[in-house]
């Protein structure tokens, strides 16, 4: 069973806008399992709800997956509680800021505002997961993972190089993380895109967890003579989302106590 569970969240990644259309046998290649067992698994997730199979042996995401949207966003929805200060910030400094959270070792966008400059960095796809090594965001939500899930992460992400900056030693990462820790706030100098620098800071919830973050995405001939005012700003984002998270958590609480 346990085994099962595990392979749920990788045929489930599988499903992206780009190819939102998968057959058996595309999946058992790209996850590297039997046929028979890429259909079972298949028919366990159709028999859920999470997908649908839509003949000739090809499935794609079930309606199952909107029902559990509006059962998240019934409660405290982060992307609600954090749009108006991420709007806020991208009209102030006049960049692209992204919304990020943990997911599976890895960030998951969330949420973006794309700048309008005439030269401006369109940053990553809303729903994409990318690696944490090589990102403002990554740094600033890697870091505030417990001990034990960045041991994990470390020993089995690949710290792929993607630029000449970007961090591929563990011991230079564990540094990094721990300035992050130090200074609360994250930098990405080049790391992830070359001529491409980010800023981000640790969104808290009302108790003083790490539940997201927040960067500003800038080319690099603008960051540099910015870095300071823009580690500022994002940092003031950072604060008015976690104040709007704990405020919507307060008045939950509120409407479940006024109606038992």
């Amino acid at each position: 069973m346990l085994q099962t569970i595990r392979r749920i969240g990788p045929i489930l990644d599988l499903f992206t806008p780009e190819r939102s259309e998968w057959g058996v046998a595309e999946v058992a290649e790209a996850l590297g399992t039997p046929r028979s067992s890429a259909h079972a698994l298949l028919s366990t997730l159709v028999d859920t709800g999470l997908l649908q199979c839509r003949g000739r042996g090809r499935y794609r995401l079930g309606w199952r997956v909107v029902e559990l949207n509006e059962a998240m966003r019934s409660g405290v929805d982060l992307r609600t509680c954090a749009e108006p200060a991420i709007q806020e910030l991208s009209r102030e400094v006049g960049e692209t800021v992204h919304l990020g959270v943990w997911e599976r070792g890895k960030v998951l966008y969330l949420d973006k505002v794309v700048a309008h400059q005439q030269v401006t960095v369109t940053g990553a796809r809303v729903g994409s997961r990318l690696d944490a090594h090589c990102t403002a965001i990554g740094k600033v939500l890697l870091a505030h993972r417990d001990d034990a899930e960045i041991d994990r992460v470390l020993a089995q992400a690949r710290l792929t190089r993607l630029t000449a900056t970007t961090i591929t030693d563990p011991a230079g990462l564990r540094a990094c993380l721990d300035q992050v820790r130090a200074r609360q706030v994250a930098f990405d100098d080049g790391e992830a895109v070359a001529e491409v620098q980010c800023v981000a800071a640790p969104v808290r919830d009302e108790h003083g967890a790490v539940v997201a973050a927040v960067s500003v995405t800038v080319p690099a001939t603008r960051f540099r003579p910015r870095s300071e005012e823009l580690r500022k700003s994002v940092g003031v984002a950072a604060g008015k989302i976690g104040r709007s998270l704990s405020a919507a958590s307060a008045g939950l609480r509120e409407e479940v106590l006024t109606r038992n």
